[in-house]
C-alpha cells in the first residue's frame, strides 16, 4: 500500500512538474542561505561564506537531479524528454519529416482500407442471432453432375426433415419472388421473399416496429401480409410512425403492413443464395409462402431454399449424417428421379466463401506496400542518423548513454509512424469512399466497410510496428559505432560506407518486393483483358427487360398484353427489331433439361440448357445463324422445331449434318424435336466458362420473361421511352433492370475489375516508393561522395563517365533486385492462379513487362542524382569539404 501510494505520489509529480521545480529551488535555496549565514557568524565575509556554503552543500545541481529521480518516475519523464526533443529535431527538418511521414501514410492508408475491407465482410457478425450455427440444407441428386446449391428441399421433403430431425433447433423454408409496387402514381420493382411462419425466428432477427411473420399468416386466406425492410420504409413512406395501418400495393394486391426489419437486415442479399436473382442486390419485403396442401405435398419442385439453426453442441458432420439417413428413406417416396441426397453447408462461408481469398490477397498486396514505405522511412532515418552521428556523439561525450541514444531515435521514428497513422487513417477513410465506384456486386457488405474500434486499433497496432521497423535498422547501426571516437577522427566515410550498404540492402529488397507486386498485378491485368476480348456471341448494345405479368392476368390475357407491348415498341422509330427470351444470358437464369439425340450414345441424365425464344430474339441480340434457318411467325408448335448452338452440334452431331436431327426429352421418346438451325455459341452462365450446349424450342405465344430490343437510338432514351409506353399499358405493372447486354457483360467481369484495379493501383503505389528510395540513396550517395567526385572530374575524368558510374549504381541494385523479385515471383504467384485466365503464373511477356517497367523507371529515377554528381564543380567540392 505504500508503494502503490509512492507511485502516485510521483505520478502526480510528474503532472505538476512545474510546480515542483518552483519548490525545489526554493528549499534548495533555502539551505544555501542557511549555510550562508553559519559562515558569516563565523567571521566569514559574505563572498567567502557564499562559496564556503557552495562547498559544504556539494553539486547543486547534482542535488537537483538526484531529487527529482527520487520523486517522480525516471523512464516516465525520460520518455516525455525524448518526446520533446524529437519533436524539435523532426520540426527543424521539416523537408525529411514531411516525406517519411507521408510514405509510411500510403502504407498504413492502405493498410487500414483493406482491412476495414476484411473487418465488414470477414471478421464483423452478421446481423443475425449466432450465425456461425446457421446452415444451408441441400438436397443434390447425385446423378447430375451439378451443384449441391442447385437442389434445395422439396416442400414435401423439407417438412419431413423439420418433423423427424434433431440436429437443428429451428428450420425455415423460402423462396425469392419479384413485385411491381405501385406508389404516389409510379410503378417499381422490389425483390421480396416468401417465407414460412419460422423464418425470423430461425434468424433470431425481430422487427424493429410492428411483428414478424407467423404461423397463421401462412395459412391460406391470411397471406395479405407483408413485413419490409428499413430502406423501403424510408423511401416510400418517409420513415412515417403509422406505416403499420398503411399497405403495400404488391402486382396490383394490397398487403398490410404488419413490421418494418431494423436497419441491415435485408436478407437474402444477391450474394447470399448461388442461384438466387442476381438482379436484385437486397430483399426489401417479406410476405407468407402461404403453401396449399398440394405444395406441401410436392416431391418434385427442388426450387426452394432452407436454412436451418443448429442446435447448441451439434456439428455440421453431425447434422449432414442424420439428413443423409432420412433423405434415403425419403428417396423411396419420390415418383420420376431417385438418388436424393443430403448437403449441409455452413452459412457464414456460404455467404462470404467465394471472396475470402480475394481478401486475403489483398491484404497480403497492401501488407508488402507497407513494408515497402517501412523500407524506405528506414533509408531515410539511415541517412539523417549518419548526418547527426556528431551530434550524437557529443550527446554521448556530455553523458548520454548509448540505450539512451537508441532511444531517441526509437522515439523519433515512433513520433513519424503515428503521424503516418493519423494521415493514414483520412487516406483510408478517402479509399472507403471511393471504393463503392468498383463495388462488382458480389462482395457482401462491401459498403458497409467503415473505420469501426476494431479497424482503429489494427491502425494503432500498424502505426506501432512501423514505428519499430523503421527505426530499429538506424538505431542498432548508430549502436554498433564508438561515437566518442567518432569525435576524434574524420570517421564520417566510414559511418556513411556502413549506412550505404544497409541502405542499399534495403533498396535491393524493396525492389525485389516490387517485382513480385508488378508480376501479380501483370497477371491479372493479362486475365482481365482475356476475359474482356471474350467474344460472347451477342450485341452489347442490345436493350433488355425483364418482366413478369402478376396473378391478375390469365394466361391468354397475359399473351395479349405482350403482343401490343411487342407492337407498340416495334412502332417506335429507330427500333429494328424486338424479341423475347425465357433465360437472358448473363442474367444467373437458366433452364436445364434432360435429353437424348437420335444417333447418339446417350448418357443417363445429360443436360443441356433450354430456352424458349420469339421468332426476333436472335436477331435482336444479333446471334449469328450458322447453318439451316432462324424460326418464323408461322411456326406451328406442332411442328416441334428447335435451334441448337454450335456447341451443341460439335458433340452431338460430329461428324453428320445436325440440320434435320432429332432431339427429345428422355423421359419421353416418342415426342421427337427436329433440328432447323445452328446458331453461334453464346456465353450464358460465366464469360470465364465456354458455351455450354444448348437448345431453343420456339415460343409463340411469350407470356411473360426477357425483352430484347434492337435500336439505333441511345440505350437511357429507349429505356425511358420503354417506361412510358408499359405505364400507359398498365400503371401498376413495372419493368426490372433495363440495360444494355453491356452492362450485363460489364456486371459479369465486375469482380476481375475490382480486383485488378486495385491490385494494380498498389503495385503503382509500391513502384512510386521503390523509385523514390532509389532516387534518395542515389541522391544521398552523390551528397556523400562530392570530395571524391571533385578529385575525379580534377583529374581529369569526364563528367559522362561521372554520371555513368552513379548510373552503374542503380543498375546494380536493379538487377539484384529483380532477379531476387523474380524468383519471389516463381513461388508467389502460385497463390494467385486461381485468379487467372487465359495466362500462365509464369507468363513471359509479363515477366519481360515487369523487368523493363522496373529497369526503364529506375534508372529514370537515378538520372537526376547522375546529372547532379556531374555538374559538381571540383574546387568548391574540395574547399567545402
Amino acid at each position: 500500500m505504500v508503494h502503490l501510494r509512492r507511485i502516485v505520489a510521483k505520478l502526480r509529480n510528474l503532472l505538476a512538474n512545474k510546480r515542483a521545480e518552483e519548490d525545489l529551488a526554493r528549499e534548495v535555496a533555502s539551505h544555501l542561505t542557511l549555510l550562508v549565514d553559519d559562515f558569516k557568524r563565523r567571521g566569514m565575509s559574505p563572498e567567502e561564506a557564499r562559496l564556503a556554503a557552495l562547498r559544504a552543500y556539494g553539486g547543486v545541481e547534482q542535488a537537483k537531479q538526484a531529487h527529482r529521480d527520487e520523486r517522480s518516475l525516471l523512464w516516465i519523464e525520460q520518455t516525455m524528454q525524448d518526446l520533446r526533443y524529437g519533436l524539435r529535431t523532426l520540426s527543424k527538418s521539416p523537408g525529411f519529416t514531411i516525406t517519411a511521414v507521408l510514405t509510411l501514410a500510403l502504407g498504413i492508408g492502405a493498410c487500414t482500407a483493406i482491412f476495414s475491407l476484411v473487418n465488414a465482410v470477414l471478421i464483423r457478425s452478421l446481423p443475425y442471432g449466432d450465425p456461425s450455427r446457421l446452415v444451408y440444407l441441400y438436397t443434390p441428386i447425385s446423378q447430375f453432375r451439378l451443384p449441391d446449391e442447385v437442389f434445395g428441399p422439396a416442400y414435401a421433403d423439407f417438412y419431413d426433415l423439420k418433423r423427424d430431425s434433431h440436429s437443428f433447433q429451428d428450420m425455415t423454408a423460402f423462396s425469392q419472388s419479384v413485385f411491381s409496387l405501385a406508389s404516389q402514381g409510379a410503378s417499381e420493382r422490389v425483390s421480396a421473399a416468401r417465407v414460412d411462419g419460422d423464418f425470423f425466428r430461425t434468424f433470431q432477427s425481430a422487427p424493429e416496429l410492428g411483428r414478424e411473420i407467423t404461423l397463421d399468416d401462412n395459412q391460406m386466406g391470411h397471406e395479405k401480409v407483408a413485413v419490409m425492410s428499413h430502406a423501403l420504409w424510408q423511401s416510400v413512406f418517409g420513415s412515417a410512425a403509422d406505416v403499420l395501418h398503411r399497405s403495400l400495393l404488391l402486382d396490383g394486391k394490397n398487403y398490410q403492413i404488419v413490421g418494418v426489419m431494423p436497419q441491415g437486415f435485408e436478407y437474402p442479399h444477391s450474394t447470399d443464395l448461388a442461384y438466387g436473382e442476381s438482379q436484385y442486390k437486397t430483399t426489401q419485403v417479406w410476405i407468407p409462402l402461404a403453401l396449399t396442401p398440394q405444395q406441401m405435398a410436392d416431391r418434385d419442385n427442388s426450387r426452394g431454399n432452407a436454412v436451418a439453426r443448429l442446435k447448441p453442441g451439434v456439428s455440421i458432420a453431425q447434422a449432414q449424417a442424420e439428413m443423409a439417413g432420412i433423405m434415403t428413406r425419403l428417396d423411396k417416396l419420390h415418383p420420376e428421379a431417385h438418388g436424393w441426397g443430403a448437403s449441409v453447408k455452413n452459412f457464414i462461408d456460404s455467404t462470404v466463401g467465394h471472396v475470402r481469398s480475394l481478401l486475403w490477397l489483398l491484404l497480403c498486396a497492401v501488407s508488402i506496400v507497407l513494408l515497402i514505405a517501412c523500407g524506405n522511412a528506414a533509408n531515410l532515418l539511415l541517412a539523417r542518423a549518419a548526418s547527426r552521428m556528431r551530434e550524437l556523439g557529443v550527446r554521448v561525450a556530455l553523458g548520454a548513454g548509448r540505450s539512451r541514444i537508441t532511444r531517441q531515435l526509437l522515439t523519433e521514428a515512433l513520433l513519424i509512424g503515428v503521424a503516418g497513422g493519423a494521415i493514414g487513417i483520412g487516406l483510408a477513410l478517402a479509399f472507403l469512399r471511393l471504393l463503392p465506384l468498383l463495388d462488382p456486386g458480389n462482395i457482401p457488405r462491401l459498403r458497409e466497410a467503415f473505420l469501426d474500434t476494431r479497424v482503429l486499433l489494427f491502425t494503432v497496432a500498424v502505426s506501432l510496428l512501423t514505428s519499430v521497423l523503421t527505426g530499429i535498422l538506424p538505431a542498432l547501426a548508430v549502436s554498433r559505432i564508438n561515437l566518442t571516437d567518432f569525435l576524434a577522427t574524420t570517421g564520417s566515410r566510414s559511418v556513411a560506407g556502413s549506412h550505404t550498404r544497409l541502405q542499399s540492402g534495403l533498396i535491393v529488397a524493396e525492389s525485389a518486393l516490387v517485382v513480385v507486386l508488378l508480376a501479380s498485378a501483370g497477371l491479372f491485368l493479362r486475365s482481365y483483358i482475356n476475359v474482356e476480348s471474350v467474344n460472347t456471341g451477342f450485341s452489347q448494345s442490345t436493350v433488355t427487360l425483364n418482366i413478369g405479368p402478376d396473378p391478375r392476368y390469365n394466361h391468354p390475357q397475359a399473351v395479349e398484353f405482350f403482343r401490343n407491348l411487342f407492337a407498340r415498341l416495334q412502332a417506335l422509330p429507330g427500333v429494328e427489331t424486338v424479341g423475347a427470351v425465357s433465360n437472358l444470358p448473363l442474367s444467373n437464369s437458366e433452364d436445364l433439361r434432360m435429353f437424348a439425340v437420335d444417333g447418339y450414345p446417350n448418357q443417363k441424365s445429360q443436360l443441356a440448357e433450354a430456352s424458349w425464344v420469339t421468332p426476333n430474339y436472335f436477331r435482336a441480340m444479333r446471334i449469328p445463324l450458322i447453318a439451316g434457318r432462324l424460326f418464323t411467325a408461322d411456326e406451328k408448335p406442332e411442328s416441334q422445331s428447335i435451334i441448337i448452338n454450335q456447341s451443341f452440334a460439335r458433340k452431338y452431331f460430329a461428324g453428320r449434318n445436325p440440320i434435320g436431327g432429332r432431339v427429345s426429352r428422355q423421359d419421353d421418346y416418342t415426342r421427337w424435336s427436329t433440328v432447323v438451325g445452328v446458331i453461334g455459341d453464346v456465353r450464358h452462365t460465366s464469360l470465364e466458362e465456354p458455351a455450354e450446349p444448348q437448345i431453343y424450342h420456339p415460343d409463340m405465344e411469350f407470356g411473360g420473361g426477357y425483352i430484347a430490343v434492337r435500336s439505333s437510338l441511345p440505350a437511357k432514351a429507349l429505356a425511358a421511352t420503354i417506361r412510358t409506353i408499359l405505364h400507359s399499358l398498365d400503371p401498376n405493372l413495372a419493368a426490372g433492370n433495363i440495360q444494355t447486354m453491356g452492362d450485363l457483360e460489364s456486371e459479369a467481369s465486375a469482380q476481375r475489375r475490382f480486383q485488378t484495379s486495385l491490385l494494380t493501383v498498389f503495385a503503382a503505389i509500391a513502384l512510386f516508393l521503390a523509385l523514390v528510395g532509389l532516387y534518395g540513396l542515389m541522391a544521398y550517395s552523390v551528397s556523400r561522395r562530392t570530395r571524391e567526385v571533385g578529385i575525379r572530374i580534377a583529374l581529369g575524368a569526364q563528367r559522362t563517365d561521372v554520371m555513368l558510374l552513379v548510373l552503374k549504381k542503380a543498375a546494380l541494385l536493379l538487377a539484384l533486385g529483380l532477379i531476387s523479385g523474380l524468383v519471389a515471383s516463381w513461388f508467389a504467384t502460385r497463390a494467385i492462379q486461381a485468379f487467372l485466365f487465359g495466362v500462365g503464373r509464369h507468363d513471359p511477356i509479363t515477366i519481360l513487362s515487369v523487368c523493363a517497367l522496373l529497369a526503364v523507371s529506375g534508372l529514370i529515377a537515378a538520372i537526376i542524382p547522375a546529372r547532379r554528381a556531374a555538374s559538381i564543380d571540383p574546387m568548391q567540392a574540395l574547399r567545402t569539404e
